[in-house]
């Protein structure tokens, strides 16, 4: 029935997997769990997680070689015995014990898309990690019921349910190898094949909140491939009309303003910098960073930094 895929990086997701399968066994439901430990370099969480293969319908396979996120979940969804697939982020912890069963009743059917949602705890973590928490409670804590007024526009693969069959239609775009827009690309092909994604309130905690620098490394990333499918992305004009970064891009391109932006990368980088190391990360200068890191990458490679 149900096989639950979680890869892993650097992270200790004992508890977790532990409460997954804790409520999965409850339901008396056909289950599996598969971790997939993407060569962590951290060598106790990685210790930490051995313990899971001691946990019946649970596998953990430890890859040599980093593979990155669209890679490890295809092998993960290759590995698959059931018919229905539910990836989860393994930085997660259920809100409650009722996280498997509200996903039970949308296991039946060929067209099948569920995402469940993101929420994040109200404390706000340390001034180091602040920036993270920030962005993730302003954008990404949405309701049911607002996801759904654009669902495939607000796909995320943090938590979602799909048919084994529909994964294999699609699988995720592997030219992507570092972190960011996979899901983005994953969402715009469901459209492509009509099917709607559908949104329920059954969110993760969001519990593994990056350090600002981790999380600003992984933002310039996201941005990376972002120009990798503005460039090469067949449906160009479905990238602009639904991502807002391409949108205003498009704009500053069209009036060669880009020079513009890439001067205010070196310009302003530095307060921008110390802003998102503040206390109170502003959300339009993060934005502004992204845009003008876009732009400085129409000049330059990433490499170059």
């Amino acid at each position: 029935m149900l096989s639950i895929l979680i890869p892993i990086y650097n992270y200790n997701a004992v508890h977790l997997v532990r409460s997954l399968h804790k409520q999965a066994s409850a339901l008396h439901i056909t289950f599996e769990i598969l971790l997939l430990d993407d060569a962590s370099d951290n060598t106790q969480s990685r210790e930490d997680n051995l313990i899971l293969k001691e946990l019946a319908h649970t596998k953990l396979i430890e890859l040599p070689t980093k593979a990155g996120r669209s890679i490890a979940r295809n092998f993960l969804a290759g590995q698959a015995q059931y018919e229905y697939l539910l990836f989860l982020d393994c930085d997660s912890e259920p809100v409650d014990d009722d996280f498997i069963r509200r996903y039970i009743p949308y296991c039946q059917g060929e067209c099948v898309v569920v995402c469940g949602g993101t929420a994040y705890k109200p404390i706000p973590p340390k001034r180091n990690h602040r920036l993270r928490w920030v962005y993730g409670t302003h954008f990404e804590t949405k309701s049911a019921q607002e996801r759904n007024k654009k669902p495939n526009t607000k796909f995320s693969t943090f938590n979602f349910l799909i048919a084994k069959d529909l994964f294999w239609s699609i699988r995720f775009n592997e030219l992507l190898r570092n972190y960011g827009h996979e899901d983005t690309l994953f969402g715009f092909e469901l459209r492509k094949r009509n099917c709607i994604i559908q949104h329920i309130d059954n969110p993760l905690y969001h519990t593994g909140i990056d350090e600002n620098k981790v999380y600003l490394e992984k933002t310039r990333q996201g941005v990376e491939n972002l120009k990798i499918l503005y460039e090469k992305y067949p449906d160009h004009d479905l990238l602009i009309k639904d991502i807002r970064l391409l949108k205003v891009y498009a704009i500053i391109e069209k009036w060669k303003l880009c020079r513009f932006f890439y001067l205010n990368y070196f310009l302003f980088k530095k307060f921008m910098l110390w802003n998102f190391n503040s206390r109170f990360p502003n959300l339009f200068l993060f934005n502004l960073y992204k845009l003008n890191y876009l732009c400085f990458l129409k000049y330059n490679n990433p490499n170059e930094l």
